[in-house]
C-alpha cells in the first residue's frame, strides 16, 4: 500500500493487515485532525520509507507516537514505542481498498454528544484500549 503526506514530501509503503478502519475520538486524535482520526492497522515494522527528510515523530503517551510530516504536517501513523503494533491513517493511503469497513470506534467514552454515525461498530472505552495496550506491553 501506497501512503503519502499532502504535500507529497513524505511517502511510504506499509502492508494492511485486514480492512478494518477504527475511529478514535480521544481528545488528541481530535485535536490532531480537529474531527475523529480514521485508522486502518499494518503489520508492525512494514513501514518503508522512500523519504525520512520530514519525518517527525511525536511522543504522545507512554506507549505511543505519532509520525507526522513536518512540512505539511499530516498525520501519517501512530504506533506503540516497542513498535508491536501500527496503524496509518486511512485517508494518507493514495489509493483505499474497495472493501473497507468502519467495525471499531475507541475512546468512545470520550466522543462529544454532537455527532454520531450511522453504522454500529464495536465500541471501546479509553480503559478498554489503556488495559489492551498494556496487556501488550507486558507480554514483550
Amino acid at each position: 500500500m501506497n501512503v503519502s503526506c499532502l504535500c507529497g514530501k513524505t511517502k511510504f509503503q506499509a502492508e494492511l493487515k485486514n480492512h478494518d478502519v477504527h475511529a478514535c475520538h480521544c481528545s488528541m486524535c481530535r485535536q490532531q485532525s480537529s474531527g475523529v482520526l480514521m485508522s486502518v492497522d499494518v503489520e508492525p515494522y512494514s513501514l518503508k520509507f522512500e523519504d525520512q527528510e520530514h519525518l517527525a515523530l511525536f511522543q504522545s503517551s507512554e506507549w505511543g507516537e505519532r509520525g507526522f510530516c513536518s512540512r505539511c504536517g499530516t498525520l501519517l501513523f501512530w504506533r506503540t514505542q516497542d513498535g508491536s503494533y501500527c496503524n496509518i491513517n486511512v485517508f494518507a493511503m493514495q489509493e483505499q481498498p474497495k472493501d473497507l469497513k468502519l467495525t471499531t470506534e475507541i475512546y468512545i467514552d470520550n466522543k462529544p454528544d454532537f455527532y454520531q454515525f450511522k453504522y454500529s461498530t464495536e465500541q471501546l472505552t479509553e480503559a478498554n484500549v489503556i488495559a489492551l495496550f498494556s496487556k501488550d506491553q507486558e507480554e514483550n
